[in-house]
């Protein structure tokens, strides 16, 4: 548990960054007008967790490692301790979803522009009654946004854009930490934060999804069965303890 610290740390970061966006009142209306600019920043970041740009982020994560000089051992143990995360992250995921049956924000808008009779209403329809809905609500609301309420009409809770940037901070992050990678430490909270954050704008999640999908994280995290390596500077093993 000791060297998990640095990887929980990471998440602790992540849940002290993702309260004062409750604060910023910028996402809350869905029908702002929306310049280019600031749309394709949003939809870079959200995509580089999202399905379209997940596996490239994480192959950048993962060639990061190199500078650490890892054993074919360490491999192998780092990527399987990896590999479990985020299989355990997605799966659940998709359980929880379905558990919960959370409606997403934008729903509520629908709902308010008595397109639907409540956010519940939503899921009861036929995906193509979905899609008809969400192309009504596009003479008030910007592309930017419509176009991910098109392509993602499930349910809320937990997220999985946050899952797995909370996996990436507790896996990649920890390491940066604990291996005094301030600078990528850093630079990889920056990237969650911006995930997170856009994740608010599209109106896709609420905050209570953003940290119960980071509790989510850390609890699979700590749980983990270990992972013994021997130990080799500078590279440090994340789990051996």
């Amino acid at each position: 548990m000791k060297t998990k610290k640095y990887g929980l740390m990471m998440l602790t970061f992540f849940v002290a960054g993702i309260f004062p966006l409750s604060l910023t009142a910028s996402y809350h209306d869905l029908t702002s007008h929306v310049s280019d600019g600031v749309g394709i920043l949003i939809t870079l970041l959200t995509d580089s967790a999202g399905s379209k740009g997940f596996l490239i982020s994480l192959t950048l994560l993962i060639l990061s490692l190199y500078r650490f000089k890892p054993t074919k051992t360490e491999w192998i143990q780092k990527l399987s301790m990896l590999g479990l995360l985020l299989i355990i992250g997605f799966v659940s995921k998709t359980g929880l979803k379905l558990m919960t049956e959370s409606p997403r924000p934008y729903t509520e808008l629908l709902a308010a522009e008595q397109l639907i009779e409540n956010p519940e209403t939503f899921y009861q329809l036929e995906i193509s009654q979905q899609a008809d809905i969400i192309g009504q609500i596009s003479e008030k609301v910007s592309e930017w946004r419509t176009l991910h309420w098109q392509g993602e009409k499930d349910y809320s809770f937990p997220s999985g854009h946050t899952i797995f940037v909370s996996i990436c901070l507790a896996f990649f992050g920890g390491l940066f930490l604990q291996n005094q990678c301030y600078f990528s430490a850093a630079t990889l909270w920056v990237w969650a934060m911006g995930v997170a954050y856009s994740r608010l704008w599209l109106g896709m999640h609420r905050i209570e999804d953003l940290i119960g999908s980071v509790v989510f994280v850390a609890v699979i995290f700590t749980l983990l069965p270990r992972f013994q390596i021997t130990k080799r500077a500078p590279f440090v093993a994340l789990a051996t303890k």
